[in-house]
C-alpha cells in the first residue's frame, strides 16, 4: 500500500511520508530537514519578528496606552491577564490602544469571557484606527464572531456577519486566541489557529490597533485578555 503523503517540508516543499503522529517531530528525506508535525491539518502561517508586546503584570504597560485605566485590572499568573471591566452599554470601550498608527501587522490576543450577558458581550480588535474610521474584528460568548468597520464614530457595515465558528469555543472562562493579519488590502482572521475569513478591502490603509469591549446593555461585563502581540506579517 502506498504511504499516505499530507504535509509538506517547510524547507524544501517536498511531500513528506507522515508517520508520526500530530503534534510530534517529522524528518523529510530529502533535505534531511526536521520540524513539528503541525496538530491541524490546515496549519495557520508562521509568526514572524515581534513588534511590540504587552506585559500585564506591568500596569505601566510600555508601548501601549489604556483607554479607561479606572475599569482595569492587571492579574499576574501564567499568563498574566488585564481584566477589563464596563457597565452595560451597546457602545465598544477601549481598552489599550497603540500610541501611533500601523499599516501591515499580524495582532493577536488571547481573550476570555468572565461575566456578562451571554447575548449581548463582544471583544476583539480595532484595527487601522484613525479618524475616517476602523475595521472591527470581535467574537462574542455565543462563539460567534463578526467582521465590519466604522466611518468614523458611526457604524459602516458587516464585511462578515455575526456567524458562529466551530473553532470557537463558547464556555464562560474558555480561551480563544484571535488573530489578525493585515497585509495591504489583504485581512485574515483566524480563531485558535484556524482561517476563518480571508478577504480584500481597502478603505483604511493604516491607523491604531485597540483592543475592545462591547459589554451590551443589560449587564455589566468582565473580559480578560492576555498574550498581546504586535507582529511583522508573514510573508506568504
Amino acid at each position: 500500500m502506498p504511504a499516505i503523503k499530507e504535509l509538506n517540508c517547510v524547507n524544501c516543499g517536498a511531500a513528506v511520508d507522515l508517520r508520526t503522529p500530530r503534534g510530534d517531530v517529522a524528518a523529510c528525506s530529502y533535505c534531511g530537514s526536521s520540524f513539528r508535525v503541525p496538530t491541524s491539518m490546515t496549519p495557520q502561517p508562521s509568526l514572524g519578528n515581534l513588534l511590540l508586546g504587552a506585559d500585564f503584570r506591568d500596569p505601566e504597560l510600555p508601548g501601549w496606552i489604556a483607554g479607561m485605566p479606572d475599569n482595569l485590572e492587571f492579574r499576574s499568573g501564567s499568563p498574566a491577564e488585564l481584566w477589563a471591566s464596563f457597565p452595560p452599554s451597546d457602545q465598544s470601550h477601549p481598552v489599550v490602544r497603540t500610541p501611533g498608527p500601523l499599516d501591515d501587522f499580524d495582532a493577536n490576543a488571547t481573550i476570555r469571557f468572565i461575566s456578562g450577558s451571554r447575548n449581548d458581550v463582544s471583544a476583539g480588535f480595532e484595527l487601522r484606527s484613525w479618524d475616517t474610521g476602523a475595521y472591527v474584528a470581535r467574537l462574542s460568548a455565543q462563539a460567534t464572531f463578526s467582521l465590519g468597520w466604522h466611518a468614523k464614530t458611526d457604524w459602516g457595515g458587516d464585511l462578515v456577519p455575526w456567524t458562529s465558528h466551530p473553532a470557537l469555543r463558547g464556555d464562560w472562562g474558555e480561551a480563544n486566541r484571535l488573530r489578525v493579519i493585515m497585509r495591504g488590502e489583504l485581512l485574515r482572521v483566524y480563531f485558535n489557529g484556524v482561517l476563518a475569513a480571508a478577504l480584500r478591502d481597502d478603505r483604511f490603509p493604516s491607523g491604531r490597533l485597540r483592543l475592545v469591549v462591547t459589554p451590551g446593555k443589560s449587564e455589566r461585563a468582565v473580559v480578560a485578555f492576555a498574550d498581546l502581540q504586535v507582529r511583522e506579517p508573514p510573508s506568504d
